[in-house]
C-alpha cells in the first residue's frame, strides 16, 4: 500500500507540464511548473533556488512570493524559453 506521500507524487507525475492558461492581460503556468515560472518575489526583486525553495516548504506567502501572471501570452512564452535555456546551460537560479 503506498503512503499519502506516494501517492501524492504519483499523482503530480502525471500533470502536464508548463501549461500556459489565461486571456486579456492574465496569462499563467499551470501544471508541473518551474517554480520561477509560477512566482515571483513580492518585492520585485529576481527569483532565487532559495525563494524557490522557501515556497515550496513554507507555502509561497510566507517566502514573500506571489503567483506570476503575464500580461501578454507573448511574454509568457518568452519566458518559458529562457528558464528551458538556463536549465540546460546549468544555471537554476536564475542567473
Amino acid at each position: 500500500m503506498k503512503t499519502e506521500l506516494e501517492q501524492a507524487t504519483t499523482l503530480l507525475a502525471h500533470l502536464p507540464e508548463n501549461q500556459l492558461i489565461g486571456r486579456d492581460g492574465c496569462w499563467q503556468f499551470v501544471g508541473r511548473v518551474n517554480a520561477r515560472l509560477a512566482y515571483e518575489r513580492k518585492d520585485g526583486q529576481p527569483t532565487t533556488d532559495e525563494d524557490c525553495r522557501n515556497a515550496q516548504r513554507f507555502g509561497p506567502n510566507l517566502a514573500g512570493m506571489k503567483t506570476r501572471i503575464f500580461e501578454t501570452r507573448e511574454n509568457a512564452l518568452a519566458s518559458l524559453a529562457l528558464e528551458t535555456a538556463l536549465e540546460r546551460a546549468g544555471h537554476t537560479d536564475g542567473t
